[in-house]
């Protein structure tokens, strides 16, 4: 196996809790295409040559995760650093509008009603506004390398994520083929080979010319229904127009500016929606693996409210209170630490009596 296909299949382990904030389904999906056979391992070199590639579109995300749509909890819902917002992400529908010009030039606007979150990076500069809050963060960097990385909104981020796991514990083959967002795609599953996780399978649709991810589903044991979707429903491969990664914030928003000075520090910067604090750890590997966040690196406050909408969401368990999905559970422990996985509750329990 060359460099390459290692590089995205790693035998490394991917937190169940990232791989549920990526995961997608092929919406819009119709006829199976007639393409060329192409075995795994060659559908997998394929994906590998699409980093570089330039495009735009429209992504559209689904929950079937058989949770509430917490938008209806106001405020805290809507604040992309809260574990509201986080949960608010994971629930309805949501949709994006994405452009990628090249490494260093990308812009993602999630879109919820006459409303609108963007990430826009342009070289060494990222801009994160919020036309609800009407607030603008601007964030500069000595290196390009030291900034901020976009969210991962797109079945390509997914697909990295996923793939990074597959090794040993995991049976990939090609199934078929589809259409999808207008383009010809092989459909490559990911069948887990852990008993212990919810997850039943990962299907990913493979644009059959350029090898980009165009999107992916994942549905829990025992169900057909796509657990949690998010695909392109148009794209283009023309390369975006470089205004597009250009932006001045309007003139009622509140402006913070923040830099990275990479010669002063040997630490990079998190991910735009990366928690702070103390760094959760991991216990097990696989599918099954269990994200455990020390005490204090999530914490809930009534000011946010965040503390009301986990109250609503999860159930007084021994222990702390659990929240349980088909395909993902947490667990808040009595002493703050808050455990999440692909597995059942009572694995989390388990681990967090350990």
């Amino acid at each position: 196996m060359n460099r390459t296909i290692q590089r995205w299949i790693p035998a490394a382990v991917v937190p169940a809790v990232i791989v549920i904030a990526a995961v997608a389904v092929p919406a819009g999906a119709s006829a199976s295409p007639a393409l060329p056979e192409m075995t795994a391992h060659q559908l997998l070199e394929l994906v590998a040559s699409s980093d570089d590639a330039v495009y735009s579109g429209t992504v559209e995300q689904n929950s079937a995760l058989g949770l509430p749509d917490v938008s209806a909890f106001g405020s805290a819902a809507r604040d992309s650093g809260s574990a509201a917002g986080a949960l608010e992400l994971l629930t309805g529908s949501h949709t994006a509008k994405v452009s990628v010009g090249g490494p260093t030039t990308q812009r993602v606007q999630l879109l919820e009603g006459f409303a609108e979150r963007n990430v826009i990076r342009n070289g060494d500069s990222v801009w994160l506004y919020d036309s609800n809050a009407k607030t603008a963060t601007h964030i500069t960097a000595t290196a390009p390398a030291d900034l901020p990385e976009a969210p991962d909104v797109t079945p390509a981020d997914a697909a990295e994520r996923l793939l990074a796991a597959v090794e040993p514990s995991t049976t990939i083959d090609v199934i078929d083929t589809a259409r999808v967002a207008g383009r010809d795609a092989y459909q490559l599953r990911l069948t887990p080979d852990d008993p212990g996780t919810l997850v039943g399978a990962v299907v990913l649709s493979v644009d059959a010319k350029t090898g980009l991810p165009l999107g992916a589903s994942i549905s829990a044991k025992g169900q057909k229904q796509a657990a949690f979707s998010v695909a392109f429903s148009d794209i283009s491969f023309a390369a975006p127009e470089a205004s597009l990664f250009d932006f001045t914030p309007p003139s009622d928003a509140t402006v913070t500016e923040k830099s990275i000075d990479a010669s002063k520090t040997t630490v990079r910067a998190p991910d735009v929606a990366a928690p702070t604090g103390p760094d959760p750890t991991l216990i097990g590997d696989g599918w099954d693996a269990i994200v455990v966040v020390p005490a204090g690196a999530a914490t809930a406050t009534k000011a946010d409210g965040t503390a009301a909408v986990l109250d609503r969401l999860t159930t007084k368990i021994h222990g702390g209170r659990a929240l349980s999905t088909s395909l993902v559970s947490v667990f808040i422990a009595d002493d703050g630490r808050v455990l999440v996985g692909a597995v059942s509750t009572e694995l989390l329990q388990a681990a967090a009596a350990q």
